[in-house]
């Protein structure tokens, strides 16, 4: 099987899926967003490395309320079988693949990072799986029309400028009958971490930033059916159970701590608010005897339909 790409960049050759594959990275326009979460500068502070994001995707594995996999929970509604290519937007360092390669199924993985595509790739390498890699726009696929039969795009709306534009692209990309799973926070989700970073934040001067899930979270639906008309949503209720401060700390340096409008450069706002959030959440501790944090999360499924006249 074979697959081009547009922009004249080939991903994927006819036969055996390389187990490596090298691309040149793709120069992005910078632009002045207001809004932290779609902020350049944060972004690639954020996703320039996977450490942040594993710092936060073992705390999910160590301290769930929930002893089951919430990437497993997502993959039943999916309907994965052998044979079919996964288009994984935003993939981050990989966390999916292996599921997705242990369904039988062929995994394309882009990130507007090209550090979290170097992780992927490097990940891929390593456990022997044939995943193809690549660096890319969710809001312009570097894929030619119809070539895949799922599209999922994990916890990354919120960080996307135009999500229409992200939205109408993963539908372009999919066959006829083809799958897209999105998912992301409720609305609520980690609401103490938020809190207390806000009480911290103004306390000291800065102007804490809104929350990252505002701009995608399970309540947007609506924005998913202009796409994807039968869309869905499935929510799946689960908290932290932190059992010290310190791990509950750990996780909220990993990227609630950088949630201001007015950022220092020089990265001296971190010593300045954890002590103050250290108390906040201590005295939570006191009061509560634990620190649980509800994080409820979930996914929309939704089908591009057969006789779909756009593409």
């Amino acid at each position: 099987m074979s697959f081009s790409t547009r922009h004249g960049m080939i991903i994927l050759s006819h036969g055996v899926w390389p187990k490596q594959m090298t691309f040149k990275q793709i120069p992005f326009q910078d632009s002045s967003m207001s809004e932290f979460v779609v902020n350049p500068r944060y972004l690639a502070y954020q996703y320039g490395a996977p450490d942040k994001l594993r710092i936060r995707q073992e705390a999910h594995e160590q301290f769930s309320e929930r002893p089951s996999d919430f990437f497993e929970w997502a993959l039943g509604h999916f309907d994965l079988r052998p044979g079919l290519t996964v288009l994984d937007i935003g993939c981050g360092p990989g966390a999916y693949h292996s599921r997705l390669y242990a369904a039988g199924c062929r995994v394309i993985a882009l990130d507007h990072s090209y550090g979290m595509v170097e992780a992927a790739q490097g990940q891929a390498v390593q456990q022997g799986l044939p995943v193809a890699a690549l660096q890319g726009d969710a809001q312009a696929l570097p894929l030619v029309d119809a070539c895949v039969e799922r599209v999922m795009a994990n916890h990354m709306l919120y960080h996307v400028p135009d999500q229409a534009a992200a939205l109408a692209e993963m539908r372009r990309v999919l066959k006829p009958g083809g799958l897209v799973m999105l998912t992301t926070n409720a609305a609520d989700a980690n609401a103490l971490f938020h809190e207390a970073h806000c009480e911290a934040a103004r306390a000291l001067g800065y102007t804490p930033a809104a929350r990252m899930t505002e701009r995608f979270h399970l309540g947007h639906l609506e924005l998913v059916r202009r796409f994807f008309p039968d869309a869905t949503v499935h929510v799946r209720s689960d908290a932290f159970l932190f059992p010290s401060l310190d791990a509950a700390l750990r996780y909220y340096a990993s990227a609630h701590i950088d949630a201001l409008e007015d950022l220092p450069a020089d990265g001296s706002h971190a010593g300045r608010l954890l002590p103050f959030v250290a108390e906040r959440l201590r005295r939570h501790l006191d009061a509560q005897g634990r620190l649980r944090v509800p994080k409820d999360a979930g996914c929309f499924i939704g089908r591009k339909p057969i006789e779909d006249g756009r593409v």
